[in-house]
């Protein structure tokens, strides 16, 4: 059980991450954690997802009904020390280095824009395959996951309240695709992630959001 809740912990963050909502974060280059290069790495894929989150907070922030879709390709490494320490919050170990996902995402700006708007929604976000590597670490091999998620995520007055993750189509090496299998059942069943899921998405919607939108 403890194999099972460490990788359901952790993939709660990696895919808010891969969905577009990856927590606002300072500059990488000034942390002091890191090695120089992770810091880098951080910082390019940071740059190379402002024009994503401008635009879903754009669509947030907007009045007016919008047709189309918000398209992205969103790459996002976790150091290892932000997995132990951000997400499994000092509970439980992760075995493994640094994570990065990737995800190629796309997001309705009508639901967008009626998820903040109206007093209750039930946003259909859509299936999203999302792909990671895990890097090696203290003789534990490097790993490779693949799953499919369909979340659905329910808002009142802008603040998600109630969230799903419906996982699928899990694939990758022989350790990380068992315990995702094992963890992605029980979420399925129990909902477990729900809170993970909700703290990520409110503070991505929060007063950082508003500082990402195009300026008038």
């Amino acid at each position: 059980m403890l194999r099972v809740r460490n990788c359901a912990f952790l993939l709660a963050g990696i895919l808010c991450v891969s969905l577009g909502f990856a927590r606002a974060e300072d500059d990488p280059r000034q942390r002091t954690d890191i090695d120089k290069a992770l810091a880098e790495r951080l910082y390019r894929e940071k740059q190379a997802r402002q024009g994503c989150k401008t635009a879903i907070c754009d669509a947030a922030r907007s009045k007016e009904a919008q047709s189309g879709n918000i398209e992205c390709k969103v790459i996002k490494t976790w150091p290892a020390i932000d997995l132990k320490e951000k997400i499994l919050k000092g509970k439980l170990d992760w075995p493994w280095g640094n994570a990065q996902c990737e995800a190629n995402l796309s997001l309705a700006k009508d639901l967008i824009i009626a998820a903040m708007a109206q007093p209750k929604f039930e946003a259909k976000v859509g299936k999203h395959h999302v792909q990671c590597q895990l890097e090696a670490k203290d003789g534990k091999e490097a790993q490779t996951l693949e799953f499919t998620i369909d979340p659905v995520v329910t808002f009142e007055n802008g603040k998600a309240v109630k969230a799903a993750l419906h996982w699928g189509e899990v694939g990758g090496s022989k350790a990380a695709k068992g315990a995702l299998w094992s963890a992605s059942a029980v979420d399925n069943t129990l909902n477990v992630l729900q809170g993970v899921l909700l703290e990520q998405i409110n503070e991505f919607f929060g007063p950082k959001c508003e500082a990402a939108a195009s300026k008038p």
